[in-house]
């Protein structure tokens, strides 16, 4: 049984340094109060923190704010390298994981301006989850002038580089990847209201209703 043990110790001692873990981010509150005055967004603790405050995943525990508004101040980058020249992800077991904003059964309805900055490093990859991007599902919202970079979405349907379904989009683009098992997949956008000034520079596939901005326009 000795050697057995010694055996299973070295395995385990050379397979822990590939095994490495997702770095944490710590939601931090940015400005703002997200109605007179936008959530100001420079960092990715207080981007996920936004993410967390309209899907009501905080911490802290605190209420749900679907309708709030919120501006980018600086590039943000959540994960480094997640993409290689060829737009192939990157097999890395460290990646921090994305949560769309915005849910199927609660929209996001805001205003969120990037102000010409971008997001970068943005990693979902579940093929049985729908509603997918940087935003998953809004209604009525307007998401404008925003970059989505080096960036990698893998869900079921709905699924966008920018957002997943619905709203208004203007001036904003995508370069990373967007793919979905099932229909309704687009760089920019799966399914959407209206899209203007925009425009997708990566790589898009699925299996009905695919387009390299838009899945499937309705506006």
């Amino acid at each position: 049984m000795r050697w057995l043990f010694t055996m299973l110790l070295f395995v385990t001692t050379m397979i822990m340094p590939t095994m490495m873990l997702a770095k944490s981010i710590t939601p931090t509150t940015p400005k703002g109060d997200g109605k007179t005055e936008p959530y100001q967004i420079g960092t990715a603790e207080e981007l996920y923190w936004f993410a967390g405050l309209v899907n009501g995943t905080l911490p802290d525990g605190g209420k749900k704010n679907l309708s709030a508004n919120a501006i980018l101040t600086a590039n943000i980058t959540v994960n480094t390298g997640v993409l290689d020249a060829n737009k192939n992800l990157v097999s890395k077991s460290d990646l921090t994981e994305w949560e769309p904003i915005g849910a199927r059964w609660s929209p996001y309805t805001g205003t969120f301006d990037g102000q010409g900055y971008t997001i970068s490093g943005l990693y979902f990859n579940n093929p049985h989850s729908s509603y997918v991007g940087l935003f998953g599902c809004t209604s009525g919202a307007t998401i404008r002038n925003v970059g989505v970079v080096d960036s990698y979405f893998f869900g079921s349907r709905y699924v966008g580089g920018v957002c997943g379904y619905g709203g208004k989009i203007t001036n904003s683009y995508n370069t990373g990847v967007v793919s979905g098992s099932g229909d309704y997949v687009g760089g920019v956008c799966g399914s959407n209201g209206t899209i203007t000034g925009s425009n997708n520079t990566g790589s898009v596939s699925g299996d009905n209703y695919v387009g390299g901005v838009c899945g499937y326009g309705y506006g």
